[in-house]
This record gives C-alpha cells, structure tokens and sequence, in this order.
C-alpha cells in the first residue's frame, strides 16, 4: 500500500482504543487493511497523493482530509462522523466513514460488514455539485475499490498538489518526488 503524506497531521487516540471503539460500536474487526493504514500512516489534512480517478464522467474526487481517531465526542472524529452519518440516515451501520472532501459534503466510507466488507465508496450528504457544477449526485453512493489497499493505492496527485505541498511545507518527501514528479 503507498505511502500518504499529510501538511497537518492529526493526533489521535490509540490505535487500541479505537480497534475497541470498532468492536463495541460494529460488534467486528475493522479490515485489516484499514487498521495498517491507521497505523502505518496516521491520519492528517490536506494528503498527498489526495485524488482518486472518478466515476460517472466524474474527472476526480478529492480527499481533503483523512478523519482522526479520538474521543467520540469530538466532531472531527472518525468515530463521531460515523454515528452522525448512521443517525441521518446518510449510511447504513455497515460502514465507518474515514475520510471527506469538497468542504465535508463528500464522504469516503469502507464497508465493515455483510456483503460489501472492504469495499470502498464515496457519498454526499444531500446533492452537491461536483467537477464545475456538470454532475450532481443526491444522497447517491458511488462504488470506488474493492478493498481499502487498492483505493490507497488509487491515489494520485497532480502538479498543482505537489507544487502546493511543497509550498506549505517547505520541502518535498523523496517517495513523493518519485512518485508524482518534483514539485517547483
């Protein structure tokens, strides 16, 4: 699985409280996968690579941040973003919400149960305008990977991202360099 870099990384709880947080709240595991993600990237804002090829004429979707693991009272957190979306009716307690975009309207969730474990899909809260108001999803899902690693490994970046990372943090990791070219 590729490596994910952040501007802002997050603190989080334990990896520990949070597997326990999953087991309690789905009453199962987490996909492996996901858990080495958690544990080997950590989570952040604005990622590099933070683009996945889109879907439905959809040029891309972009991931602006990867949620956090902490308390469940805290709003940004995975574990408070899942309950909301499960309370409004937006998913089905299949899933555990990971990630969002386009000013937290757009939402990357992985199945964790039934038919669907591992896959990975996005959704919108109500409809929201995506790639210059050409498609508008309403309360839609739209499948992207079959399993957490290859979603991972299905982001990219472009020069603007790399250009715009470097920029903010003042130097360019060498597997991004490698990856997706070497910035400014």
């Amino acid at each position: 699985m590729q490596k994910v870099f952040y501007t802002r990384k997050l603190n989080q709880s334990s990896e520990i409280e949070f597997e326990k947080w999953a087991e309690d709240y789905f009453g199962i595991k987490l996909p492996e996968d996901f858990i080495d993600f958690i544990n080997s990237n950590g989570v952040g804002r604005e990622p590099i690579p933070c683009r996945f090829d889109g879907k439905i004429d959809m040029e891309e979707l972009i991931i602006e941040a990867f949620l956090r693991l902490s308390p469940s009272d805290n709003l940004a957190s995975i574990q408070a973003s899942t309950d909301r979306a499960i309370g409004e009716d937006w998913i089905s307690d299949d899933f555990v919400m990971f990630a969002e975009g386009a000013a937290g309207h757009l939402s990357f969730v992985l199945a964790v149960k039934g038919p669907h474990r591992g896959k990975v899909f996005a959704f919108v809260d109500s409809g929201v305008y995506l790639e210059e108001d050409r498609i508008r999803l309403e309360n839609g899902a739209l499948h992207l990977a079959d399993t957490f690693t290859e979603f991972i490994d299905g982001l990219h970046a472009d020069e603007d991202d790399v250009d715009d990372w470097e920029d903010s943090m003042d130097y360019l990791p060498d597997e991004i360099k490698e990856k997706f070219g070497s910035g400014s």
